[in-house]
């Protein structure tokens, strides 16, 4: 009796230590991506170039819009955009991987910003091709989202990171790069670490006052809002517009909401 209760005591400590093992989160991973919008479809097409900061457990994670890149982008009539190195620091892109959901701001208007929160849902498609990025070899997929068509390379070293650059993740490894067929999106690690001292931080409670909107709702608030606004303009005077970008890294139009081939 004595050696079974030994033995029942055992089993319950072991199966304690897995699980404790297992719950664990990873140490934290901090990777750095050049971020680059460059769309010339039209005159309202969106040019962004920014530094952006990952910090991954695997299981959560948050993205420090650090700053600008300091560079020129030209948009389909030739007209600059320039962009400094200005530090901007703005904390954005909350995700968590186990409930496969993100929770970032943006401006549905002038004036008001949203807290949105988005499924992490990605159709991928295995490629063939495989590149070494930062030391790694990532191997390519492939994936249609909100508009276009991207290749996307991750790591398998790196499989306990199942995270990426802005809204991309669920690929069996870590994302280092993202790049639109139309070349207008680029997405690309330049720098990897490490920590053990890093906290993942969750959205702002001050996000609490904003509208509360999924993304479906957003972009339906935020087309609304742009044709009321380009039809009031066209009413008053014909002759004239005003360009309001839809082209951002998503396409917001609600044909592209679901229009994940």
């Amino acid at each position: 009796m004595q050696k079974f209760k030994i033995n029942v005591l055992f089993v319950i400590l072991f199966s304690f230590f897995v699980n404790a093992q297992i719950s664990k989160p990873n140490q934290t991973i901090i990777v750095d991506y050049d971020i680059v919008l460059n769309d010339t479809t039209d005159i309202e097409s969106s040019q962004y170039a920014f530094r952006y900061q990952l910090n991954s457990n695997g299981i959560q994670s948050f993205q420090n819009l650090q700053s600008y890149i300091d560079t020129t982008l030209y948009d389909k009539d030739g007209f600059p955009h320039e962009f400094d190195s200005a530090p901007i620091n703005k904390l954005n892109y909350f995700k968590d991987l186990s409930e496969n959901k993100v929770i970032y701001g943006s401006a549905y208007n002038f004036r008001k910003s949203g807290k949105i929160t988005d499924s992490l849902q990605f159709n991928f498609i295995n490629g063939k091709a495989t590149k070494t990025i930062l030391g790694y070899e990532c191997k390519q997929l492939i994936v249609s989202f909100r508009g276009r068509d991207y290749e996307v390379f991750y790591s398998t070293a790196l499989s306990e990171y199942q995270d990426g650059p802005w809204k991309f993740a669920n690929a069996p490894g870590l994302i280092l790069a993202v790049k639109s067929f139309d070349n207008s999106v680029t997405m690309v690690a330049n720098c990897i670490q490490y920590s053990q001292d890093i906290d993942i931080k969750s959205c702002p409670k001050s996000w609490d006052k904003r509208l509360a909107l999924s993304y479906r709702e957003f972009v339906e608030k935020r087309s609304s809002w742009r044709d009321n606004v380009k039809a009031k303009i066209r009413a008053e005077d014909p002759m004239s517009d005003i360009s309001i970008p839809y082209r951002n890294f998503e396409i917001y139009h609600p044909y592209y909401i679901d229009n994940h081939r």
